[in-house]
């Protein structure tokens, strides 16, 4: 429980961090920012084993006080990805809750290239502000030039939970896997992209908010079938609250470059580049997935 006198923080960040020390920088000005704005922050990080630096920049937020860094080595033992990125996200929920903290909001992002450019916090403010609205337990970004995250996202119409496996049956040629792209993904990713906001069941998409009485109901743990850790917990809460969530059409993100749509010669020419930067590969690594 926190302890009397305590400081009850508006806003705690949750984030696992892994080879992105390009994008750790404006991560602490967000936090930085939010802060000069006159809201009190918290802010967990755990870091899964990178090799570029970002340990060492994690290290000095957390000895310049911006920031709590949370051991998650332990995701390195589970090979299943997304099996491994709801271990990490499982723990920071965890660490938050052992804190005693109780803020008023819990902000879960991506701190990778998503995060290049972070939302305005005047943007930030009024998603945070929607969590007030009676049946919506959940607000995230929207991205530019499209949404992209379709693996967290579902609503009475559209599931992507067989995503992963339709990727692997359509990778075997470079022409059918763009064909699939241009099919399948592309159109979904266009059609959640709007000016107005957008009712569903789950979404991630680099950035939620929770008021942190709702997230705490919910659990990223997985039994049966792996599929997306957000989708896994936004089901939770859906089903315990009654409620949906929003995509903000006024919270918005940069689309990631690898993520963002693309005529046939670039798509080509980054497959390519992701196949020669892993010399023996055991497999080859999906696109269209946040970064851990």
């Amino acid at each position: 429980m926190r302890q009397v006198g305590t400081p009850r923080p508006d806003f705690a960040f949750l984030a696992l961090a892994k080879d992105c020390a390009a994008t750790i920088p404006p991560f602490l000005e967000l936090l930085q920012t939010l802060r000069r704005s006159g809201s009190s922050v918290a802010a967990f990080v755990g870091e899964n084993g990178s090799r570029d630096g970002t340990q060492a920049l994690l290290d000095q937020a957390q000895r310049r006080g911006e920031l709590i860094l949370v051991p998650t080595a332990f995701m390195a033992s589970e090979p299943e990805r997304l099996r491994r990125m709801a271990l990490g996200r499982q723990r920071l929920k965890s660490e938050l809750e052992a804190s005693g903290l109780e803020p008023r909001v819990v902000c879960v992002l991506d701190i990778d290239n998503v995060i290049a450019v972070p939302p305005p916090i005047p943007a930030l403010l009024a998603a945070a502000a929607k969590l007030d609205r009676p049946g919506v337990f959940g607000v995230s970004a929207s991205s530019r030039p499209h949404y992209y995250d379709l693996l967290a996202y579902e609503d009475e119409h559209r599931s992507f939970t067989t995503l992963l496996d339709e990727l692997a049956i359509n990778r075997s040629g470079i022409v059918q896997y763009y064909r699939f792209f241009r099919s399948r993904i592309y159109p979904h990713q266009r059609a959640l992209t709007s000016d107005r906001e957008i009712s569903c069941a789950s979404t991630f998409n680099g950035l939620c908010l929770y008021r942190a009485e709702t997230y705490r109901l919910g659990s990223y743990r997985q039994a049966g079938p792996v599929i997306c850790e957000h989708l896994v917990f936004n089901r939770r809460l859906a089903a315990l609250t009654g409620g949906a969530m929003l995509i903000d059409p006024d919270l918005v993100l940069r689309t990631p470059r690898d993520h963002a749509e693309q005529s046939f010669l670039p798509f080509a020419w980054r497959r390519f580049r992701k196949l020669i930067s892993q010399p023996r590969p055991r497999h080859i690594s999906l696109p269209n997935l946040p970064a851990e």
